[in-house]
């Protein structure tokens, strides 16, 4: 009875974990691609999502002893296939057959989900869905369909297992229980002796019970290794979901520098190509030349953004608080004759140890973009001082404050809600910030302003003659 008892209980404990070990690998193989298949998604190539969906799914069943895959599809918010693992009976753009009633039910439960969530078919599977997202909105779902029936066969050959074990052990103990009894006794009689012998003044012994070692131990090491392959599995898994989320963000970068420059290259060719049609019309030449000197002076602002990062990322000058006054120079000049009142308070002395040039970078980024949200008038405000070892820079205007559904996106490259920006400056900033180990923090509130609170930790203060200038 308690072999059965703790048989059972391993069974039951044992298909749990496989159950959640499934589970798992649905849904971070479901996130990876979702994270993968993201822009794919949101500009409408199916031909990527369905690569990514092969290969990623391909590459996943050859490392999943217990996990095969029955199907995988990536569908839009209305159902409709956008890459199936079996498109000749699933095409794309048609809305998913619904097979049957409980196919139907899982459908219309899968769409209505908004965050990642597991579903148990109760019919041999376990399936992960996963929404793809592009800031609030969603583009799809990913619906990965593993099979259970590997942990079904586990458990019935386990069971089988242990109801044959407990009908030998009944056996073996109803034949040999006599004898053990006997040997158990021994020791209790050889006892008896001894203390007979020691009341009568005599030294005597009591001989030891022999130890027996069970199985158990096997079990419990077999168990630590699944649970070391598994873990093993899993960090790979998390590595390429790390690889997936780098390639992205290069992906939305790249595509970023190539949406922004061929927008002004496509019309400066229209230009130059009408142009060469007619060579002789002088207002023709008059008209266009403009627009491609416009087009030009965009690109070459992106391209110097992009440089300045580089130039400023790798800079390793270092210099005393003091550096940052070059900055309120340049802030008091692009403000001019506007009617910008300017506060500026500069703590830092030249015991302070700072990289000078990304400093003044990040300085001069964020002080643009608070001329930049005040037009023509307001109080612009920058403040640096030391908080422990660490040195805090906060510019603050009384702008038009930024709204709430931006500030998640603020930092991304080519984000912009101004129609001659190019969403570089804060992404720049964000990257030198990071370089140093800091952080930044913005506070903002529509008509009152926005606060942005840069803190840079561990600085080293050193004696004026060791500085490197």
């Amino acid at each position: 009875a308690v072999a059965f008892t703790i048989g059972i209980a391993i069974i039951t404990q044992e298909r749990s974990r496989l159950e959640a070990s499934i589970e798992e690998r649905a849904l971070v193989l479901g996130r990876a691609i979702a994270a993968t298949a993201s822009e794919a998604a949101a500009s409408n190539d199916y031909w990527a999502v369905y690569k990514t969906l092969r290969q990623m799914t391909a590459r996943s069943a050859g490392g999943a002893r217990d996990a095969r895959i029955l199907t995988a599809m990536v569908l839009d918010p209305d159902g409709r296939v956008i890459a199936h693992l079996d498109p000749g009976i699933h095409p794309l753009g048609r809305r998913i057959s619904e097979q049957n009633p409980a196919e139907g039910a899982l459908l219309r439960r899968a769409l209505e989900m908004r965050t990642t969530s597991v579903i148990h078919g109760g019919a041999g599977f376990i399936e992960g869905v996963v929404p793809i997202r592009s800031g609030e909105s969603i583009h799809g779902i990913v619906r990965l369909r593993l099979s259970t029936d590997e942990i079904r066969a586990q458990t019935r050959s386990a069971t089988i297992t242990i109801l044959s074990l407990t009908f030998v052990l009944v056996i073996l103990g109803s034949g040999l229980g006599a004898i053990i009894s006997n040997r158990l006794v021994r020791p209790v009689h050889a006892l008896a002796a001894a203390m007979d012998t020691v009341g009568r003044g005599e030294v005597g012994t009591v001989p030891a019970v022999a130890e027996h070692t069970d199985d158990e131990i096997d079990h419990l090491v077999g168990a630590f290794n699944r649970m070391t392959q598994e873990l093993s599995e899993k960090q790979k898994l998390e590595q390429q979901l790390a690889v997936s989320e780098k390639l992205v963000a290069l992906g939305r970068i790249a595509a970023g520098v190539a949406h922004e420059v061929n927008n002004p290259l496509a019309g400066m060719l229209n230009c130059i190509d009408t142009l060469k049609a007619h060579p002789e019309d002088t207002n023709l030449a008059a008209r266009y030349l403009p627009l491609i000197e416009k087009g030009l002076n965009r690109i070459s602002t992106i391209v110097q953004a992009l440089l300045v990062e580089l130039r400023a990322e790798g800079a390793e000058q270092f210099a005393g608080g003091q550096c940052l006054d070059d900055v309120r120079e340049l802030i008091l000049a692009e403000i001019g004759d506007r009617k910008i009142s300017f506060e500026w308070e500069n703590r830092l002395g030249d015991d302070v140890r700072l990289n000078s040039q990304k400093v003044q970078q990040v300085a001069l980024n964020l002080l643009r973009n608070g001329i930049q949200a005040l037009g023509n008038a307001g109080d612009l405000a920058f403040r640096a001082y030391l908080d422990g070892d660490a040195v805090i820079i906060e510019a603050e205007d009384n702008g038009s404050g930024i709204p709430e559904e931006n500030l998640s996106r603020l930092f991304d490259p080519f984000f912009t809600t101004r129609s001659s920006g190019t969403g570089l400056g804060l992404w720049i900033t964000y990257r030198l910030v990071e370089s140093m180990s800091g952080t930044i923090e913005v506070q903002s509130e529509i008509e009152k302003g926005s606060l942005f609170r840069v803190r840079l930790p561990g600085l080293k203060i050193a004696p004026k003659e060791d500085w490197e200038i």
